[in-house]
């Protein structure tokens, strides 16, 4: 008996699901191996065979435990053939690995298939086809819930307040390191300016639910509303091509856009080579600041954040490599919040633990979050706003006159080589405008910057935000940076 993978909960990964065909089975995680699905009995050569590719820290098992999308397949007469790749690796060597694979395929089956990559498989198939050339063995392909333009929430592991928390469970490794959005820009760049992009048609799908309160899912997806409508890993407009048939987006979270019963209804006429769907146009989406604090809890750690009037919620989360935590967050009066739920993180934070709090009509002021703990832990601290102040906020970033005064930053900026940190700098609290000058990227390398601002609304009330840049500087000391309200 093959032995099965251990099942883990990520954004961007492999979820626990299984088939009613042939039974379970799968590759055991084995990166190159692949394998064929059930037989079909009687072949139809009209029909491409489905190639199914697993996403970031997944593998083969993701189309068989608890998931129907096998069966469906197998029911719609599709021959079938399932791979596992290197579940921490970059696009450029699982690239490499799956173009081979693919000729395999091609040889077996004696004609092209069609690709049905989930998440970072998607990424992963787009290097195999343009970049190694596997183009010749395929029809199309259709992504579900992949991070083409990278993933905010990698950002967010690499950066100065979340990484040592991100480092201890495990999470900052090629594949994540790879995912942030610089260095997806750089990659747009290379593959969508490249001629064998135009030899494959593409198809993507995209969702925009996020797990409920207490969900694992939960916070990856509040904290990426701030970048627009979201399926609790993915933004719906990350998960676009330009050049690519974007199918219209569905209420389907992170989990559910892999399940066959669910989406393989959604793409079946693509399969069956009708070229009719429509492009869907992504409206431009308003930017949410979140602020952020992290680092090391030793048995005691408090936090202090504003909340400036007239903010309609704020949702708090206290994430963590341990379950136990007692949680107090307080209000400018006096008053204790205990509504906190635990979950489990389903993110590239997965193996961590979240406390998380929604406040709705929160009194303005100074607030303080406090955890105890008996053992030392790493920990994350996240606030998001629903503010009418967003705007000014946004302008104040650029530069551009709003009603905001006193508005200063503080920034860190670590610049990373090969996965490693080889640079870190500390910019003081400086004016805004001053700030745009000081700010240069000319090593090559990849840069996370972290941009803490403070300063007062038109009605004196205090205000504070984080800021997360990610900027990728190649070796020609050209600078990606992925904006998604212009890009």
């Amino acid at each position: 008996m093959k032995k099965m993978a251990l099942t883990v909960l990520v954004l961007l990964l492999l979820f626990p699901m299984g088939s009613n065909a042939g039974g379970f089975k799968g590759g055991g995680g084995n990166p190159g191996y692949w394998f064929t699905g059930d037989p079909v009995e009687h072949p139809d050569q009209a029909k491409p065979p489905l190639v199914f590719v697993h996403g970031l820290n997944g593998s083969s098992n993701a189309w068989f435990d608890k998931n129907d999308m096998s069966e469906q397949a197998w029911k719609s007469g599709y021959e079938t053939a399932f791979i596992d790749l290197h579940p921490d690796k970059n696009m450029h060597d699982n690239g490499a690995l799956l173009a081979a694979k693919l000729r395999e395929i091609y040889e077996h089956f004696g004609r092209k298939a069609i690709l049905i990559s989930y998440s970072k498989g998607g990424i992963d198939s787009q290097s195999a086809l343009i970049h190694h050339q596997a183009y010749r063995y395929v029809e199309h392909v259709i992504t579900l819930g992949t991070p083409h333009h990278g993933s905010q929430l990698a950002d967010l592991a690499y950066s100065s307040w979340a990484g040592w928390l991100a480092g201890i469970l495990g999470q900052k490794n090629d594949a994540v390191y790879s995912l942030q959005t610089g260095y997806m820009k750089s990659f747009r760049e290379l593959t969508d300016s490249h001629p064998n992009r135009q030899k494959t048609r593409y198809f993507t799908l995209a969702g925009n639910k996020i797990g409920g309160f207490g969900s694992v899912l939960f916070f990856g997806g509040v904290y990426l509303n701030m970048f627009g409508k979201n399926d609790g890993a993915v933004t719906e407009k990350n998960a676009r091509l330009p050049y690519a048939t974007n199918l219209d987006p569905g209420r389907w979270d992170h989990f559910t856009i892999i399940k066959g019963n669910v989406t393989f209804p959604v793409f079946q006429s693509i399969l069956e080579i009708d070229q009719n769907a429509e492009a869907t146009l992504l409206k431009k989406e308003n930017r949410s600041y979140p602020f952020i604090r992290g680092g090391v809890n030793e048995g005691q750690k408090e936090e202090e954040f504003a909340v400036e009037k007239g903010v309609k919620e704020i949702t708090i989360h206290w994430l963590s490599n341990h379950s136990s935590g007692n949680i107090k967050l307080t209000d400018p009066h006096g008053k204790v919040v205990k509504d906190f739920s635990l979950s489990t993180t389903g993110d590239v934070f997965e193996g961590g633990y979240v406390h998380s709090a929604v406040v709705k009509n929160p009194a303005s002021g100074k607030w303080n979050i406090s955890s105890s703990v008996k053992q030392k832990e790493a920990f994350l601290f996240v606030v998001t706003f629903d503010s009418p102040h967003e705007q000014q906020i946004e302008k104040a970033v650029n530069a551009q006159t709003s009603g905001l005064s006193k508005v200063k930053a503080a920034v860190r900026s670590i610049r990373y080589q090969d996965g490693k940190q080889v640079e870190k700098k500390e910019i003081k609290r400086a004016s805004i405008h001053s700030l745009q000058n000081s700010l240069s990227f000319q090593k090559a390398g990849m840069y996370s910057v972290t941009i803490d601002l403070t300063g007062k609304t038109a009605d004196n009330a205090p205000f504070n935000r984080t800021i997360i840049r990610s900027i990728y500087v190649n070796d020609k000391g050209k600078k990606f940076e992925y904006n998604p309200l212009s890009d």
